[in-house]
């Protein structure tokens, strides 16, 4: 069985890849950068997946290192980003990764056939249900039950309310600081953390958060916040109701 080597500090991230992949390869999980680079060469994974925000030591500081590491200089690299904007494959591709693919994966074919494009030989794996994004993904926790089952459709709701509640509060602590740096910091993973199950109303204003902290837009940026705060409790009492749905005894 081929080895994918997953690099991600996002919990419910690395929960949703090792799902989609499980079956078809082994995962290993790495947190940062560092723990990467120390266990790439005893792994030997196929192909790294290898996120771009990293904390302490960013993806392309990764790659980079690799590329300069006889052991790991060979090895595939899919870039994982949030940061989705024209011209950004031809970046991404000219900094030395592979491929690239973005978050949240809305669809797991678009990673399953980025993978299989590095793998010589691989059979294509038959499509399963594809979801089209749109202003309100109400198949997403469907999608997630048919992934990975009731359990891990409830993990990854709990993962996005814990998770989230902290980069709220990072983000809330920072605004209040004035720290736009460490706003945008906070704000970037809510939205792929958001666009996994399903809450796109917080996945679209993280975004905003990000970008206007990103653009040194304090007021702007702070406004956001208030509006996000707000989109993250509404978003908790709707992924509340589809807790009791999927828990509830058939009658």
């Amino acid at each position: 069985m081929k080895k994918i080597a997953v690099v991600e500090d996002n919990p419910d991230n690395r929960l949703l890849v090792q799902v989609i992949l499980e079956s078809l390869y082994k995962v290993v999980e790495y947190e940062n950068g560092f723990t990467a680079l120390a266990g790439l060469p005893k792994e030997k994974p196929d192909v790294v997946l290898l996120d771009i925000s990293l904390p302490e030591m960013d993806g392309a500081e990764v790659l980079r290192r690799m590329r300069a590491d006889p052991q790991l200089r060979m090895l595939p690299v899919i870039a994982l980003t949030a940061h989705a904007m024209s011209g950004d494959r031809e970046k991404f591709l000219a900094a030395g990764f592979n491929d690239y693919v973005t978050k949240p994966i809305v669809d797991e074919n678009v990673l399953l056939d980025a993978i299989q494009r590095l793998l010589p030989g691989e059979r294509p794996v038959e499509a399963s249900t594809r979801h089209e994004p749109s202003d309100f993904n109400p198949d997403a926790i469907e999608r997630l039950l048919k992934l990975g089952g009731t359990k891990f459709t409830l993990e990854m709701m709990e993962m996005f309310s814990s998770y989230g509640a902290t980069k709220l509060a990072d983000a809330r602590k920072a605004q209040q600081a004035g720290d736009l740096n460490a706003l945008a910091e906070a704000a970037h993973p809510l939205k792929s953390s958001a666009g996994n199950v399903g809450v796109t109303g917080v996945q679209e204003l993280a975004a905003q958060v990000e970008s206007s902290a990103r653009d040194r837009q304090a007021e702007l940026a702070g406004a956001q916040l208030d509006q996000l705060e707000r989109a993250f409790a509404a978003a908790l009492l709707f992924l509340d109701s589809e807790k009791v749905r999927l828990t509830k005894p058939p009658s």
